[in-house]
């Protein structure tokens, strides 16, 4: 796992990422900090709070902010790992892209310091989760560093490989979120809990095929074989998606059967994976997705994780 991140250190700053001006500590951490990309990072840590609910007995109001705001602040730095790493191995893709969330493509951290300040963070999450959520949080914790490096880092770089690209971010941005949260403080995964991992696997693949869909032309032209691109044409990406969303929602259903889920999460967790299966069909027009992902995705997704994680809580 460290392989990866030492042979970037071992590049000159310049071949990476030129050398940035040099600034005061505070703003410098800032910097890393914010490379991590703490609001992408966020929406994700949302599913190991999920995970938490499915397990959470008896609520006490104080004791509950408390645990929210210390377990969603680690699993933003768990997150954030991956993130920062990606962003050291998505320079040249993200400074043709325009991307000003890569601080490293644009100058304002060098590729040294976002690897060792990556490196703390993956550490510090993931000594928090095993003191935390036992043997189980390490196990889940370090799935998820190392995914994230596979995912980014060659020689691996999953997000290269033919449906591991999909798989891969479903497991790490999906289903072992869900598991990690259930286990805090001695926490038991149940079936609620299952049912979510279950769903959540299939909904992290979608928004994962949803931002291939939106970058083909650029994946396609930079040379990056997504599992889109490969597939040869926009038009075979929408119907392989299509397919993987209706699979997705069969599983979901079949969740209810398997795992005795209520039936109001359910509705919940099928609203989205519905609506991205219309975004995605030929006849809906590309303003529309345009207008949808820019606009009204990031407050569509918060509204919906909070009516989620509501009604978790009041099963």
């Amino acid at each position: 796992m460290l392989a990866a991140l030492c042979w970037v250190t071992n590049l000159s700053e310049g071949s990476l990422s030129g050398q940035p001006p040099p600034v005061a500590y505070s703003t410098m951490l800032l910097k890393l900090f914010l490379n991590c990309r703490p609001w992408n990072a966020a929406s994700w840590a949302s599913l190991v709070i999920l995970g938490w609910a499915t397990a959470l007995g008896k609520i006490v109001p104080l004791e509950f902010l408390i645990n929210f705001i210390i377990l969603g602040f680690f699993s933003v730095l768990l997150n954030g790992f991956s993130f920062a790493v990606n962003n050291v191995f998505d320079i040249e893709e993200d400074r043709r892209a325009g991307k000003k969330s890569n601080l490293v493509a644009t100058n304002e951290v060098s590729a040294r310091w976002a690897i060792v300040f990556s490196l703390i963070v993956g550490t510090v999450s993931t000594a928090f989760f095993a003191y935390a959520c036992g043997l189980e949080g390490a196990l889940l914790s370090l799935a998820c560093l190392t995914l994230g490096i596979l995912y980014s880092a060659p020689p691996f770089r999953l997000k290269e490989k033919p449906f591991l690209d999909v798989l891969s971010h479903g497991l790490f941005l999906g289903s072992f979120l869900v598991l990690l949260g259930a286990y805090f403080q001695g926490g038991i995964p149940n079936n609620t809990t299952y049912a979510y991992a279950l769903a959540f696997f299939f909904i992290s693949c979608i928004f994962q095929l949803q931002n291939m869909l939106g970058d083909y032309v650029f994946d396609s032209d930079a040379g990056i074989k997504t599992s889109i691109v490969r597939l040869g044409s926009l038009k075979r990406g929408r119907i392989a998606s299509s397919i993987f969303i209706l699979a997705g929602i069969a599983a979901t259903l079949a969740s209810v059967w398997r795992f005795s889920l209520d039936w109001l999460p359910l509705s919940v967790l099928l609203f989205i994976q519905v609506l991205n299966f219309l975004l995605i069909q030929p006849k809906t027009p590309v303003y529309v997705v345009y207008v949808y992902q820019k606009r009204v995705q990031p407050y569509l997704m918060v509204c919906w994780g909070v009516i989620l994680l509501l009604v978790t809580l009041a099963l």
